[in-house]
C-alpha cells in the first residue's frame, strides 16, 4: 500500500506536475540569457552550413540528429543565437519530465511501489547532472528526442506484455510501434534507448526472485533485437549515402575490460547519487561505495528468506540489466563513462537506490521527511553542477575573450596568434573539478576550439565570412610554446592569451 491517500495524492500530483517547469526555470534560468560557445558548439557554428554535421553524426549512427543539427545549427549564424538551440533543449526535457510524470506514474501504480519514489524520480529528470549537460550545451539538444521515443518504445511493449497475466504474449500490433519508436530512439542518440529496460528491471527487483522470468526473457530478446535491426539499418544507410562509420562506432568484446570499465567507470557515478563525482576526492571514493553497500544490506534484507546463492545470483543479474541498459558504450571500443552518456543508467540506479531506503522506512511522517530531504539534495546538486561548475565561468571566459577581441581586432590583421586555456584555469576562482569535457574546463584549452571561435567573431564583426575564412588561426598549447616559436607579431597580428586574460 502507499503511503498518501488517494484523496490527498491527487491535489500533491497536480502541484508537482505545476512543479515541474517552475524547478527547470529555477535551476537553468541562466542559459535564457548567458552567452558563451563551449567546445562543439563554435565547430558546428562555424560550420553549420556545409553539410559537416550531418556527416559526422550520422557516421556516428545518429542519422536523425545529423537532420536536426543540419537544419536547426543552419539556422543561426551568431554565437548569441546558440542560445536558442539551449532554449530548444529546455523546452524539450519540460516535455520529457512531464512524460516521464505520466508514463512512470503507471508503472507506480502497476508495481505498487510507494508514491514518493514517482515523485523523487520526476524531480531527479530535472536537476540529474546528464540533464544539467544536455540543457547546457547544444551539441546535446537532442537526446530528450531520444529519451521520450525510447519511453514511448518500451511502455508500449511493457504495458501490453504484463496485461497478458504473465503468460508472455504479444499482440501483433503492438510490435511494429515498438520498434519503430527504439529505432527513432537509437538513430537520434543511442545510450537513451537503455530506457526501456527500466520497467523489466523494477518489476524484476520487486519480484525478488533470482530467475527471471519468460516476460522478462521475452523484454530482453526483443531490446536486444531492436539493436540488430538497428545496425543493419545503419549500415545501409552508410551506403546509401556513400559514408564510412565514424571511429566511435567500432566495438570491442573483451570482457574483463568492459568489467573493470563498468566498476571504475559508470558505477562510481551512478551510485553517487546526483553528486558530481570526482575520481580525485576522497569524500566521492568513500561516498559510492557506502551507498552501494547500504543498497546491498538492504537488498539482502528484502531477500533474507532466500539462501545465499539465490541472493548472489539476484544481484549479478541486476547488475547484468544495468550492463544492458548501457549496452552501446559498454560494446564501444572507446571507454569513454561521460555524464552525457549515463542519463538512463543514472536513473535505474537512482531507482534501486530510492526504492530500497523507502523498504527501510514505513512511516509515513518519516518519508515525508526522507521526500523532503531528497528533493533538497537534487536541487542542490544540481544546481551546483549546472551554474557553479558549468555555465558561470564559461560566460566569464568567453566575456573575457569577446571582450579584448572586440576591443583590439581590426579588419587589416590577417594572423591571429592564440594561446590556448590552461585546463584548470576556472579551478582557483570558481573551485571547479575537471570531468572530462563536459564541467570544470574551459571551452578554449581543446585545440578544435580556436580556429573557429575566432574566425566566428571574425565574421560576426565585420559581417564578412570571405575575410574570416582568410583570417590564419596558430594556436600554441601554453604560454612557453609560444615563447619558444620565436613568433613576432606585428600591427597585422593579434596575440590572445586566454590563461592572461582569464586572471586579468
Amino acid at each position: 500500500m502507499t503511503s498518501i491517500k488517494t484523496k490527498t495524492f491527487s491535489q500533491f500530483e497536480f502541484i508537482a506536475y505545476c512543479s515541474i517547469p517552475v524547478l527547470f526555470v529555477a535551476i537553468y534560468f541562466r542559459i535564457f540569457f548567458t552567452n558563451y560557445a563551449y567546445l562543439d558548439e563554435i565547430h558546428q557554428l562555424w560550420h553549420n552550413d556545409d553539410n559537416s554535421n550531418f556527416v559526422m553524426f550520422h557516421s556516428q549512427g545518429r542519422w536523425l540528429a545529423g537532420l536536426l543539427f543540419q537544419k536547426l545549427f543552419s539556422s543561426i549564424s551568431t554565437i548569441d543565437q546558440i542560445k536558442f538551440l539551449r532554449w530548444f533543449s529546455f523546452s524539450g526535457w519540460v516535455v520529457a519530465a512531464f512524460t516521464w510524470a505520466i508514463v512512470f506514474k503507471k508503472w507506480v501504480e502497476l508495481f505498487n511501489l510507494v508514491e514518493e519514489l514517482w515523485l523523487l524520480s520526476v524531480v531527479y529528470i530535472v536537476c540529474c547532472i546528464s540533464v544539467c549537460v544536455y540543457v547546457g550545451w547544444a551539441s546535446c539538444m537532442e537526446v530528450f528526442l531520444a529519451a521520450i521515443f525510447g519511453l514511448f518504445s518500451t511502455h508500449v511493449f511493457f504495458i501490453n506484455l504484463f496485461r497478458q497475466q504473465g503468460k508472455g504474449r504479444l499482440i501483433s500490433r503492438v510490435i511494429p510501434g515498438t520498434l519503430i519508436f527504439g529505432l527513432i530512439s537509437l538513430f537520434i542518440y543511442q545510450p537513451a534507448f537503455g530506457i526501456f529496460l527500466l520497467p523489466f528491471l523494477l518489476r524484476y527487483i520487486q519480484s525478488g526472485k533470482a530467475r527471471p522470468d519468460r516476460a522478462l526473457i521475452i523484454g530482453i530478446g526483443f531490446y536486444l533485437a531492436i539493436y540488430i535491426i538497428y545496425y543493419l539499418v545503419f549500415k545501409y544507410l552508410l551506403q546509401a549515402y556513400h559514408l564510412e562509420a565514424g571511429s566511435r562506432t567500432q566495438m570491442n568484446f573483451n570482457i574483463l575490460k568492459k568489467i573493470s570499465f563498468f566498476f571504475s567507470g559508470p558505477f562510481p557515478q551512478g551510485f553517487s547519487v546526483n553528486l558530481l563525482f570526482y575520481a580525485g576526492s576522497i569524500f566521492s571514493q568513500v561516498f559510492y561505495p557506502a551507498v552501494f553497500l547500504l543498497w546491498l544490506i538492504i537488498s539482502f534484507k528484502r531477500n533474507r528468506r532466500k539462501n545465499f546463492m539465490h541472493f548472489v545470483f539476484f544481484v549479478s543479474f541486476i547488475f547484468l540489466m544495468l550492463a544492458l541498459i548501457y549496452l552501446p558504450s559498454m560494446i564501444a571500443a572507446e571507454n569513454f563513462p561521460s555524464y552525457r552518456t549515463l542519463f538512463v543508467f543514472n536513473l535505474a540506479v537512482f531507482l534501486m537506490v530510492i526504492d530500497s531506503l523507502f523498504y527501510l522506512i514505513k512511516k509515513e511522517r518519516a518519508r515525508r521527511i526522507f521526500t523532503t530531504l531528497g528533493i533538497a539534495w537534487l536541487l542542490l546538486t544540481g544546481f551546483y553542477a549546472f551554474n557553479m561548475q558549468y555555465i558561470i565561468p564559461l560566460k566569464k571566459e568567453y566575456s573575457v575573450l569577446r571582450g579584448f577581441f572586440e576591443k583590439n581586432y581590426k579588419p587589416s590583421m590577417t594572423s591571429i596568434y592564440f594561446i590556448r586555456a590552461d585546463k584548470f584555469l576556472f579551478s582557483p576562482e570558481f573551485h571547479t573539478k575537471v570531468y572530462r569535457d563536459e564541467f570544470g574546463a574551459p571551452s578554449t584549452y581543446r585545440d578544435w576550439v580556436p580556429e573557429p571561435i575566432v574566425k566566428q567573431m571574425v565574421f560576426e564583426l565585420t559581417g564578412k565570412r570571405a575575410v574570416a575564412e582568410k583570417t590564419l588561426v596558430k594556436q600554441f598549447e601554453n604560454r612557453i610554446a609560444f615563447d619558444h616559436s620565436a613568433t613576432i607579431a606585428d600591427s597585422n597580428d593579434l596575440v590572445i592569451d586566454m590563461n592572461s586574460l582569464f586572471t586579468q
